[in-house]
């Protein structure tokens, strides 16, 4: 342990730390202001550096199918695995840097300062060890990290079900192999160490618990397909506008009983938003002076009766000048009698 603690300062000498040190402070500094929010920005160096990790990991992987989980059969040289470790390492140092500078609220005490310290002496003792291979092997567990990062600073890129087979795939499966590996092949890989077998043993159930938040997650957005909208009813008000009613918004096919619901609660907001305008433009009063229009021109003008009796007594009137006119010979009578 004192061994490892002294030969910790390599860290601070080591030109591939510094080189993307600086690389990754003036990334950020170029795209965040780009960035709309502040959970966009914490998002920009995790992006470039699972990015970067899970591009290098892809060649040791592919030895590793090919080798039939034989880790001794990676022929990547070590100076090149060791850059990539202290490119990680830059990574982590950055992140806390820019997170207390720029997106405090998002570095959590466990998730942001405990786990990224801790992985700073991971990859550490990884090089130390003359085993930054397997670390670079194991970067492959970036891909679903590189996919939520992607969907959180493009939303329309985002998709739970590539995120959570990458996750199983590369997190779960891949992870049991290379513990298996590490311990079955202690010898011929890491001098019969049981440290890395160790390590990925620990940080396995951490894995796990997250899969399994991410299996509730799509249990519980089907549940909420599944059940029905019931159709709330509102009061009215009469002096503002009533509140927009949110509508879930539900993905895939709806069925036909939510379809319904969801008509319904358009239909009352409809009526609602009706009702809002006609109480702020005060249309009552037009309807109210309409009214008075008609009740006066009503007033205004005879009765029904009169008119009935009016009209009774014109067509008495046509029917005898009509047969006065008929049993008259003479035109000189009928001009005389209209």
């Amino acid at each position: 342990m004192i061994t490892f603690l002294s030969n910790i300062s390599r860290l601070a000498t080591s030109t591939a730390f510094w080189v993307s040190f600086v690389l990754s402070v003036v990334s950020y500094l170029v795209l965040a202001p780009h960035s709309t929010t502040i959970k966009q920005r914490a998002w920009i160096l995790t992006t470039l550096s699972s990015a970067v990790m899970s591009l290098f990991s892809l060649p040791l992987v592919a030895q590793f199918a090919v080798a039939r989980g034989q880790l001794k059969y990676l022929t990547i040289p070590l100076a090149i695995t060791d850059s990539a470790g202290r490119f990680f390492q830059a990574y982590l140092i950055t992140d806390l840097i820019m997170g207390m500078l720029f997106y405090r609220s998002k570095v959590k005490f466990l998730t942001g300062w405990i786990h990224h310290s801790v992985y700073i002496f991971i990859v550490e003792y990884a090089i130390q060890g003359h085993w930054s291979h397997i670390f670079c092997l194991a970067a492959v567990m970036e891909i679903p990290t590189f996919a939520l990062a992607l969907g959180s600073l493009m939303p329309r890129l985002r998709s739970d079900v590539f995120f959570a087979v990458c996750f199983f795939v590369t997190r779960i499966a891949l992870h049991v192999a290379l513990c298996v590996s590490l311990v079955t092949q202690r010898k011929d890989v890491t001098n019969g160490s049981f440290g890395p077998a160790i390590i990925m043993a620990c940080i396995f159930p951490l894995h796990v618990h997250w899969f399994s938040g991410c299996l509730k997650g799509f249990l519980k957005r089907g549940n909420t397909v599944e059940k029905s909208v019931p159709v709330t009813k509102q009061p009215v008000n009469t002096i503002s506008s009533p509140e927009r009613l949110i509508t879930p918004s539900i993905s895939g096919p709806i069925p036909l009983y939510a379809s319904r619901a969801l008509l319904a609660r358009r239909r009352t907001a409809l009526r609602m938003a009706v009702r809002a305008r006609w109480n702020q433009f005060k249309l009552w009063k037009a309807g109210g002076r309409l009214s008075e229009m008609q009740r006066r021109v009503r007033a205004a003008l005879p009765g029904r009766d009169r008119v009935y009796e009016i009209c009774q007594g014109r067509r008495i009137t046509v029917f005898s000048l009509s047969f006065v006119t008929t049993l008259s010979p003479s035109p000189s009578l009928s001009l005389t009698l209209s």
